[in-house]
């Protein structure tokens, strides 16, 4: 009699075991992960500053745990399950870079429902590839920090800093890329930068190049061909001026510049005698838009302000020492215009309200369309 009892339990424990390991291998056939966005194929192309990229998953059955990939890289931030993601489009080219990606789920099964079962484990993936490759924004910037008689501390970082960060802000219009400023001038160190963006930028990319410096005629211009020499460690003082070779004419910034593949070039120039810039720009293959501060016998007129770089970015722009720059800026910034339209009124603005500093901006532009470098908020 207690063998069959014995024969009876035994069976019952067997099937037992039995049922719910079969129960277990259907619920672990029975989970998948299902990847709804991004979609296979899909393309990033038109992404802006703070834009996303959503990603959603949705894994089906019974599970224990889940991991997220992309490019094959674990990554911690898609911790989510079956909801929207918004993955900033910034971060995630900061991260990743732009071009061909894999986005990959695996869920990780093991146990059963009852503690009789047989543990089994299994990965079920789901992957999806999609490319990333909006247009994005590259700025450098070029000046000097000194003070002495004939300047002022921040003067030059006044005019350089609020503009990159107006680039940086959540106004910008584009995703930012590759950012360098420099103020301490020496040939080698701005040829590596411009050397650095020419690896980072492409033909749809948005590049501002920004010098706010001393320039001075080193050439008289008899023609068209007149151009000017301007730098960042040349000032005034009694012994009149620091060598040429140490600053950068028009020409040789232009054959720095000439490899950029940018269709977007925003190329200003902040500094006295600067027409011979414009001219020079004219070669550049690329479409751009050249403004420069003054024509070739003016000086570029700035004004002593008070300036703190702790400042909120509004109130640095409106202290930037150039009125120059300064009214381009709050033209971006504050009303979001085109580069034609912020040049326009820089330019109205000096001539109308400061007819004896003698100065008149010039521009150049064949961009294919209106170019914005801020959106509204």
């Amino acid at each position: 009699m207690k063998k069959k009892q014995y024969r009876l339990a035994f069976f019952v424990f067997f099937t037992i075991v039995f049922l719910s390991s079969t129960i277990l291998i259907k619920e672990v056939r029975a989970t998948s992960t299902t990847i709804q966005k991004p979609t296979n194929g899909q393309q990033f192309n038109s992404l802006l500053n703070g834009d996303y990229i959503t990603f959603k998953f949705i894994i089906v059955g019974s599970y224990q745990s889940y991991k997220t990939y992309i490019d094959g890289q674990l990554d911690y931030s898609l911790h989510h399950v079956g909801v929207n993601i918004q993955y900033d489009a910034r971060n995630f080219i900061d991260k990743y870079g732009r071009g061909l990606h894999t986005f990959t789920v695996s869920v990780s099964v093991s146990g059963g429902p009852s503690p009789f079962s047989i543990t089994t484990q299994s990965v079920v993936m789901d992957s999806v590839s999609f490319t990333v490759d909006p247009p994005m924004c590259h700025f450098v910037g070029f000046g000097f920090d000194f003070d002495d008689e004939y300047s002022w501390q921040y003067r030059w970082r006044s005019n350089i800093e609020p503009f990159r960060d107006m680039l940086l802000s959540d106004r910008a219009k584009y995703i930012p890329g590759y950012f360098a400023t420099h103020y301490d001038w020496d040939d080698d160190d701005v040829i590596s930068i411009l050397d650095t963006l020419d690896t980072k930028e492409k033909q749809k990319d948005i590049v501002v190049v920004l010098f706010s410096a001393h320039g001075h005629a080193v050439l008289p211009p008899p023609d068209a061909d007149a151009w000017t020499h301007s730098h960042t460690t040349t000032w005034f003082h009694e012994l009149g001026w620091t060598p040429y070779y140490k600053g950068v004419a028009a020409i040789e910034l232009k054959g720095w510049l000439f490899d950029l593949e940018t269709d977007n070039l925003v190329y200003i120039m902040d500094c006295c005698h600067s027409e011979g810039f414009l001219y020079e720009g004219l070669d550049l293959t690329n479409k751009k838009h050249v403004m420069v501060a003054s024509e070739w016998d003016e000086s570029a007129w700035h004004q002593q302000k008070s300036y703190d770089p702790s400042w909120s970015l509004s109130g640095r722009i409106l202290f930037m020492s150039s009125p120059f720059l300064r009214h381009m800026c709050m033209e971006f910034y504050f009303d979001c215009s085109d580069t034609d339209t912020a040049f326009d009124h820089a330019y109205n603005w000096i001539i109308t309200n400061h007819p004896e500093w003698d100065q008149h901006p010039m521009d150049f532009n064949d961009l294919q369309t209106a170019l914005y470098l801020c959106h509204p908020t």
